[in-house]
């Protein structure tokens, strides 16, 4: 299957950041002489996902090490997400029948990826959120070697979405896949949107701030009469149809993600136990506490 999504040239993506290629492949080899010093590391990473970690980084050598090592980290420290991600399991097959995740093809102007998240089922006893997101997490992987961008907006449409949904979103969940989308995938938000918002769209929102730093707090949008004010942020040659874009509709480009998924495969099934060996990492061990500050306050996360 051909690849679905639209992607940043090299020379985009390095102009955008301040640098150009010749630094990018300089960086890259010098964290892959970085990455064969960490017994506690797994050592055969592709060269696309040491790139992946340095353009997140923002070409920053150092917190690209630390992306990825908080990469294979999070895979051993929260395994609701990380664990039993065969794309033909149950869990998978079951949340494709109740939730659209469709990451659109093509990128906004400003080269920024544009992901959609629907209801099909509004059946909130139906809705498994560590399901939900390890799904957009297997999403996240195969992005991570098949496309470039510069920055992600998430549109939410809650049209079928109902209170019972949302008392399953506790602050733990949310903490836990916000750390590993920001730290460890290098996430750069530059919006949260929310579409056809029902009356308690307000909880919602709040929630999600209570997470997230002020400058976050300035990207969420609730849009709760018609969708003109979105296309002032997302053109509407990115979406689909359903929305009033020019793009498939949420139901074809679900299936095609669906087959996406199946492609992968063996992929995810021979990286299931791939993760840190704290065992073996030079200095202090990482738990839990460290990363998502559990024992105390939730600490709130920066974005770019």
């Amino acid at each position: 299957m051909s690849k679905l999504l639209e992607t940043c040239s090299i020379e985009e993506v390095c102009s955008a950041l301040g640098g150009n290629e010749k630094l990018l492949v300089d960086l890259r080899e010098r964290l892959q002489d970085w990455l064969r010093l960490q017994p506690h590391l797994p050592q055969d990473v592709p060269e696309a996902r040491l790139q992946y970690f340095l353009i997140g980084a923002k070409l920053s050598l150092e917190q690209a090490k630390q992306k990825l090592d908080m990469y294979y980290t999070v895979r051993r420290l929260v395994p609701e997400l990380f664990a039993e991600r065969d794309p033909l399991s149950p869990a998978i097959t079951t949340l494709q029948d109740v939730l659209q995740w469709v990451c659109l093809p093509k990128l906004t102007t400003e080269k920024y990826r544009v992901s959609i998240l629907r209801a099909i089922d509004d059946d909130a006893a139906k809705f498994i959120p560590w399901n939900f997101f390890k799904y957009t997490f297997m999403i996240g992987d195969i992005r991570v070697s098949e496309c470039r961008s510069l920055g992600d907006i998430y549109i939410y449409d809650l049209s079928a979405m109902r209170l019972g949904h949302l008392t399953k979103l506790t602050p733990t969940i949310l903490k836990k896949c916000e750390v590993a989308a920001t730290k460890a995938y290098g996430a750069r938000i530059k919006g949260i949107h929310f579409i056809n918002a029902p009356s308690f769209a307000d909880r919602i929102v709040t929630l999600i701030k209570s997470t997230i730093k002020p400058k976050l707090s300035s990207r969420v949008h609730v849009h709760s009469s018609g969708l003109d004010s979105l296309y002032e942020f997302v053109p509407r040659s990115v979406l689909p149809k359903d929305y009033g874009g020019e793009q498939p509709s949420m139901d074809k480009l679900s299936d095609m993600w669906r087959e996406k998924l199946e492609e992968w495969r063996p992929w995810f099934i021979e990286q299931q136990n791939v993760h840190v060996d704290e065992s073996r990492r030079p200095g202090p061990a990482i738990s839990g506490d460290d990363l998502f500050g559990f024992s105390g306050s939730f600490r709130k996360l920066d974005v770019d």
